[in-house]
């Protein structure tokens, strides 16, 4: 019996003893798995607003906030492309070629005749192709298409050169489709940085102001610029109806900014 008691009396000094250890190495662990990887504390900010995260680290604290910001700068076209060009069909290549380059010739005098130089003109298509009879099994003829885009920079030249073109015998009137130049599309995209950059810098101060926060600086910093394909709009010859009326639409340049921000 003595030797009972004093063998449960033991086991019971070894558990406590163990437990004892137990702790002791849990308590001294935990503050290294504190400051061992990094721990992302997230803090709740509407999505619209963008995301807070604070990010403990060995070093040192990191605390960012990511944001977007968006903005759109609006101008009228100041340039457009106009496609056209001459259709003949003949039963001899030769003769269908030659009347197509006598038609084309006249076509462009008559853009000359306007003040449009050949350095604004360009040949988009040309093409001989034969034409079928009805069992597409016998040639009866060719067809030659001859395509030209031309450039004005001055808007007020699309109507009477689509016309003068039509009555110098051009027969395709693939569209038109209006632009920007270059200068106005850098002055738009810069106006666009700026209202973008504002807009991010809003929805800093705000997160900043609601949630007594301190911007500290800027982490990392991208964008993204978007040019809106111009429409092409089909037109039809008016020779005789008068000067064809043409009303160009606004146009816009668009920049998304992703910026990090530290705050404390």
């Amino acid at each position: 019996m003595v030797g009972m008691r004093l063998k449960r009396q033991y086991l019971s000094v070894v558990a406590i003893c163990v437990s004892i250890i137990l702790a002791s190495v849990i308590i001294a662990k935990r503050p290294q798995e504190s400051a061992r990887g990094d721990l992302w504390l997230p803090v709740g900010v509407p999505p619209s607003l963008g995301t807070i995260s604070s990010k403990v680290s060995v070093d040192g604290q990191t605390k960012t906030i990511s944001l977007s910001g968006t903005g759109t700068a609006y101008a009228k076209a100041n340039q457009a492309y106009l496609t056209l060009g001459v259709q003949t069909e003949n039963s001899s290549a030769s003769v269908a070629v030659e009347e197509n380059a006598r038609l084309m010739n006249a076509v462009v005098s008559a853009l000359k005749g306007l003040g449009i130089g050949e350095e604004r003109m360009e040949t988009v298509s040309y093409g001989v192709s034969p034409i079928y009879d009805s069992t597409w099994q016998k040639v009866i003829g060719y067809r030659v298409v001859n395509l030209l885009r031309v450039r004005l920079q001055e808007l007020s030249l699309i109507g009477r050169a689509i016309d003068e073109a039509g009555r110098a015998g051009a027969n395709r009137m693939e569209g038109i489709s209006f632009g920007l130049s270059s200068e106005l599309q850098e002055q738009l995209k810069l106006e666009a940085y700026r209202k973008a950059l504002n807009d991010a810098s809003s929805k800093a101060r705000l997160i900043a102001e609601t949630l007594n926060l301190k911007i500290t600086g800027v982490l990392s910093f991208s964008e993204s610029v978007y040019y809106p394909y111009p429409p092409t709009r089909g037109i039809e010859v008016m020779a005789d109806k008068g000067a064809t009326p043409i009303f160009e639409g606004a146009l816009s340049v668009s920049v998304t900014v992703n910026i990090v921000y530290t705050f404390e």
